[in-house]
C-alpha cells in the first residue's frame, strides 16, 4: 500500500467520522476500533488495518459492508440509506437518547470511579497475580473511554447554557480538563475538544477548532449552527 494511499484511507475514516459529528470514542463505542487504533489509522500510521478493523469501521460509521477494504483498496465508500426512523430522530430534540443507551449519573459514575481506585491499590499491594493485574488494566482503559465519552456529552449538553459548567462537574474533572494536551497522545483530539467545550481554547489550532465547531452543530441537530 502506498503511502499516498495510507494517507487518504486515514483522511476518509477521519471526516466521515466528523460528518457524522461522532468523537473517536463514540465510533469506539457503536462497535468500531479503539480510539488508538482511530488514532493510527487517521495519522497514517502503523500496519494496515485487518479485515476485522475494516468490518468495525463499516458499522460504526454506517457504511454498507465492504466499503472500508474498497477506500483501503483505492475505492470509495458507500453510506447505508438513511432510515426513517433515524432522520426523524435528528429532527427531534438534541441529545434524545437512542434505543439502546441509558443515563448514568455523576453518582454512578464515580461510584464506579471509586471501585477502580480501590482495585488498584489492591493491585499495587500484592502484584502477585499478572492475571488480576492485566485485568485491571483493561478495566482502566474501559473506564476511561467511558468517562470521556460522558464528560463529553455533559459538556455539550451546557456548552449553550447560561449558567455554564455544572458546578459539580467542574469540582470532579476540573483538575483534568486543565491539564495540559500533549498533541501526540492517542486521546489528544478528543480532550482538545473537551477544552474547547468549555472556553478553553488557547492552544487548539484553528483548523481543528474549526472543526469542533462543525461537529458541535451536528451533535446540537443545527439548533446553534
Amino acid at each position: 500500500m502506498k503511502a499516498s494511499n495510507r494517507v487518504r484511507f486515514g483522511r476518509i475514516v477521519r471526516e466521515r467520522r466528523e460528518a457524522l459529528g461522532m468523537t473517536q470514542d463514540d465510533v469506539t463505542a457503536a462497535g468500531g476500533p479503539s480510539d488508538t487504533t482511530q488514532t493510527r489509522i487517521e495519522r497514517a500510521e502503523g500496519s494496515e488495518p485487518t479485515a476485522t478493523t475494516r468490518n468495525r469501521f463499516d458499522h460504526a460509521l454506517r457504511w454498507e459492508p465492504g466499503s472500508a477494504t474498497r477506500v483501503w483498496n483505492g475505492g470509495h465508500a458507500t453510506p447505508l440509506p438513511e432510515a426513517p426512523a433515524r432522520a426523524a430522530a435528528q429532527a427531534a430534540p438534541a441529545f434524545e437518547l437512542g434505543p439502546m443507551e441509558v443515563p448514568v449519573s455523576l453518582e454512578q459514575l464515580t461510584e464506579l470511579l471509586e471501585i477502580l481506585n480501590s482495585l488498584t491499590v489492591i493491585v499495587e499491594e500484592d502484584d502477585a497475580n499478572p492475571r488480576l493485574s492485566s485485568t485491571t488494566d483493561a478495566l482502566k482503559r474501559f473506564v476511561s473511554s467511558l468517562t470521556g465519552t460522558w464528560v463529553t456529552d455533559i459538556l455539550e449538553r451546557n456548552r449553550s447554557s447560561e449558567n455554564g459548567i455544572p458546578t459539580m462537574i467542574e469540582f470532579a474533572f476540573g483538575a483534568h480538563l486543565a491539564e495540559p494536551v500533549e498533541p501526540d497522545e492517542p486521546s489528544a483530539e478528543e480532550r482538545y475538544y473537551r477544552r474547547w467545550l468549555i472556553g478553553r481554547a488557547n492552544g487548539i489550532p484553528e483548523e481543528l477548532a474549526a472543526r469542533f465547531e462543525e461537529r458541535f452543530a451536528h451533535r446540537r441537530g443545527g439548533i446553534d449552527s
